[in-house]
């Protein structure tokens, strides 16, 4: 592959973030397909979970490694790389839905679910007799509104996705749990300006231009940065091109010119020395410690229901 996968539904071109409000398929459908191997790849706008009712497996999330055992809910949020490697045959559903319209809702009506709906994790759930289980019976609606697209169907969707979502978040850690404050003015614009960071950085736009965007100064923007985040406009910016190089040596095959390229670079020099700056490690010497630490070919990192 050239660039890590991105992917509507795993092995299939992707469609604008509008074009499916929903999609909800068995783990085994896509997974089986794939002999219970989906490589690494990631999604735009579009948030999965998977409820694993039998089976187990190990989940790439980004850089961490994460073992799944049934009974558990596994979150996949918009843009992180991921992959499963099952054990075997797996059962349960999956089912992948646009982020930004829960993000809203959560943002509005439960502020305490908006970070776990940007947290990739595993949850352990309890392990319930078949009439006792308060997930199912949500799993199968959002499955027959999926299929039977009754009018309105989509906002009946979100509805039962945010139900769905509320019932498996509180089984999660202590540490999910921690109540967040209400959104502040200056959290907002934090939030606004790494939102913008996360769709320019490839461009290399200077920290005023940031600013001038968000309509405060510079000096602002750093003092918000600062109490908000406990860094600089620019790290904020580097730290996200440092994740992009990352990912893109861990899990493409790019040459390291063309990921300099990719990330706007124009002398790979300049983004070698970059790169070590930050990480310590030259471009080919993460690369070479990463894949160190991947499956061998034939291992390759799992599936997931849309799996994907």
């Amino acid at each position: 592959m050239s660039k890590i996968p991105n992917y509507d539904l795993y092995g299939e071109t992707p469609q604008p973030v509008w074009h499916e409000a929903l999609h909800v398929e068995s783990i085994s459908a896509r997974s089986g397909a794939y002999n219970w191997e989906i490589s690494a790849h990631r999604h735009d706008g579009l948030l999965q979970i998977l409820y694993v009712q039998q089976g187990a497996g190990e989940v790439l999330m980004d850089s961490a490694r994460v073992q799944a055992q049934a009974p558990c809910a596994i979150v996949i949020p918009a843009q992180i790389v991921h992959g499963f490697n099952w054990a075997g045959r797996v059962e349960g559903l999956v089912i992948t839905a646009v982020q930004p319209p829960l993000e809203s809702i959560a943002r509005t009506l439960a502020p305490n679910l908006l970070p776990l709906l940007q947290r990739p994790q595993v949850i352990p759930l309890p392990r319930w007799s078949g009439a006792d289980d308060p997930l199912l019976p949500l799993c199968q609606q959002l499955r027959e509104e999926y299929f039977s697209r009754e009018r309105d169907h989509q906002a009946c969707s979100i509805g039962l996705l945010m139900a769905l979502l509320i019932h498996i978040f509180r089984f999660a850690g202590p540490d999910a749990e921690q109540p967040v404050a209400a959104i502040s003015r200056r959290s907002q614009q934090v939030k606004a300006f790494r939102e913008l960071v996360d769709s320019d950085y490839r461009q290399h736009r200077p920290v005023k231009d940031y600013a001038s965007d968000l309509g405060v100064t510079v000096a602002t923007l750093g003092r918000l940065c600062q109490e908000q985040l406990g860094m600089t406009p620019m790290a904020v910016i580097n730290a996200r091109l440092m994740l992009e190089a990352k990912r893109e040596l861990a899990y493409s095959s790019l040459s390291i010119k063309e990921v300099a390229h990719d990330l706007g670079f124009s002398d790979v020099g300049y983004f070698s020395r970059f790169f070590r700056k930050n990480s310590e490690l030259s471009p080919s010497e993460f690369r070479e410690a990463s894949r160190r630490e991947q499956p061998a070919a034939g291992q390759a990192v799992g599936n997931v229901a849309s799996e994907g």
